[in-house]
C-alpha cells in the first residue's frame, strides 16, 4: 500500500470512529474502576436528539438513502456503495444518521449485515455495527462478526485495529475480546505478537489506575 493511500485509510478510520463512537467503553470501565458511577449526561442526550430531530436530508443521494432506511427494500451493491459515500464524507450529516442508529432502525442493520457479508475485515462498518449495538443489543452478531474479521485479516496493521475495536466493543457486555483471540490465533506468530501487546498495555493501564 502506498503512503497516501495508507494515510487516507488511518484518515477514514478515524474519521469513523468519530463519527460512530460516542463513549468508549474503556473510559467507562476505568472511570467505574476508580469508584466512579458513570452517568449519561441528559443534557448532551438532549442536544443530541433535538439535532437528529431537526436534521433533514440535503442531497439526492441523502434523500435517496433516508427513504431506504425508512422503507422496507432490500439492500443491495449500489445502496451499500452509497451508505460508504456518504458516511465517509468529511461533511457527513453525522445527525441524520445518527438517528437511525439510536432508533435501532433495522433496515441499518440489515444494510451493515449486508456488506459485511460481501467483505467481513471492513473495520468501517464493523464500527458501525458496534455502535449500533449500543441502542439495539446484539452481542452474539457483533462476536461473530468482529471473530471472522480478525480470523481472515492478514494485514498486521489491520489487524491490530480490529482486534482493539473487538476489544473495545465487547467489553459493554464483559466479553475479554484480547483473551479469546490470543488463544484461538495461539499458533499465529504475527496475530499473537500484536495481541500480547495489546494485554501487555491493558495491564500497565490497570496498574496505573490502581497506583
Amino acid at each position: 500500500m502506498r503512503d497516501d493511500d495508507d494515510g487516507k485509510y488511518r484518515e477514514r478510520i478515524a474519521a469513523t470512529s468519530r463519527l460512530f463512537r460516542r463513549r468508549p467503553h474503556d473510559f467507562i470501565a476505568q472511570m467505574e474502576e476508580l469508584g466512579f458511577t458513570y452517568m449519561i449526561d441528559d443534557n448532551e442526550d438532549a442536544e443530541e436528539i433535538a439535532e437528529e430531530n431537526g436534521a433533514r436530508p440535503a442531497t439526492k443521494d441523502q434523500i435517496n438513502l433516508v427513504s431506504w432506511l425508512e422503507g422496507t427494500e432490500t439492500p443491495d451493491e449500489s445502496l451499500l456503495t452509497l451508505w460508504r459515500a456518504e458516511t465517509g464524507r468529511p461533511d457527513s450529516p453525522v445527525a441524520l444518521w445518527r438517528r437511525y442508529f439510536r432508533a435501532g432502525n433495522p433496515q441499518l442493520k440489515k444494510l451493515i449485515s449486508f456488506g459485511l457479508d460481501r467483505t467481513p475485515v471492513d473495520s468501517d462498518l464493523l464500527a458501525q455495527l458496534a455502535f449500533l449495538h449500543e441502542f439495539l443489543p446484539m452481542p452474539k452478531e457483533l462476536l461473530l462478526r468482529y471473530t471472522r474479521a480478525c480470523n481472515e485479516e492478514r494485514d498486521p496493521r489491520r489487524f491490530a485495529i480490529l482486534a482493539r475495536d473487538f476489544d473495545d466493543a465487547a467489553d459493554s457486555f464483559g466479553y475479554d475480546a484480547l483473551a479469546a483471540l490470543r488463544e484461538r490465533h495461539a499458533g499465529d506468530g504475527m496475530k499473537t505478537a500484536i495481541i500480547e501487546n495489546f494485554l501487555i498495555e491493558r495491564k500497565a493501564a490497570e496498574n496505573e489506575n490502581v497506583a
